[in-house]
């Protein structure tokens, strides 16, 4: 008869689940931990969360900064995903680019531990460039459509985002004012540039849809 199986030294084997499965099953608990725990990530309590290992966790992502940077990137993607419904729908251009700044700001204020969370993470590296890509192709098709230069669309993308960016997370820190009040500022400070490039001309929505 055969002795029991012995298992050498390592991270258990676990259940039979796909890896993207397993990774969004932990991103789905790490969310769920920062919202009720606050802005401190700890892999303990996304473990607990999730009813797995600190093992089960690692296999899916080597350290903090990893499960942090993936987080990051869901959360731009949704944003992305909110902003791309403002510009795909017929309206005002700047009530449109003031619903679209508003997007990070509602996401913000809706999720104040998750955002604080990612605040540094969301501000530089591949997330970062995910949104500012995706900005450019929205501007690309703007000036093409006002027969400006499209070339203007990679520097204002960035200047915008960055822009919104920094002012959005020092609200998130200080509240001097309401989100309101944010936005009418922030729009403000965009639309003086878009207007003088004509942007009072555009026709929305712009068909820029967002990345897979």
């Amino acid at each position: 008869m055969a002795g029991p199986t012995i298992r050498g030294r390592g991270r258990p084997p676990g259940s039979q689940v796909q890896p993207e499965q397993r990774r969004d099953e932990l991103l789905d608990a790490a969310e769920r931990s920062l919202r009720a725990r606050g802005p401190k990530l700890s892999l303990v309590e996304v473990a607990r969360e999730a009813g797995l290992t600190r093992s089960a966790v690692y296999a899916a992502f080597p350290d903090k900064d990893a499960l942090v940077a993936a987080l990051a990137r869901r959360q731009t993607r949704r944003i992305i995903d909110d902003v791309a419904k403002v510009v795909g729908s017929e309206g005002d251009p700047r009530a449109q680019t003031r619903a679209a700044v508003d997007c990070l700001c509602r996401w913000v204020d809706d999720e104040p531990n998750v955002s604080a969370a990612l605040a540094s993470s969301m501000r530089s590296g591949a997330v970062v460039d995910d949104l500012a890509n995706w900005l450019e192709i929205v501007l690309t098709v703007g000036f093409d459509q006002l027969g400006g230069n499209p070339r203007a669309a990679g520097p204002w993308a960035r200047a915008v985002l960055g822009a919104i960016s920094t002012a959005v997370f020092w609200w998130a820190r200080e509240r001097t004012m309401s989100r309101d009040e944010l936005v009418d500022h922030l729009t403000a400070l965009i639309w003086s540039g878009f207007a003088g490039a004509g942007g009072a001309s555009l026709a929305m929505p712009i068909d820029a849809p967002p990345p897979e």
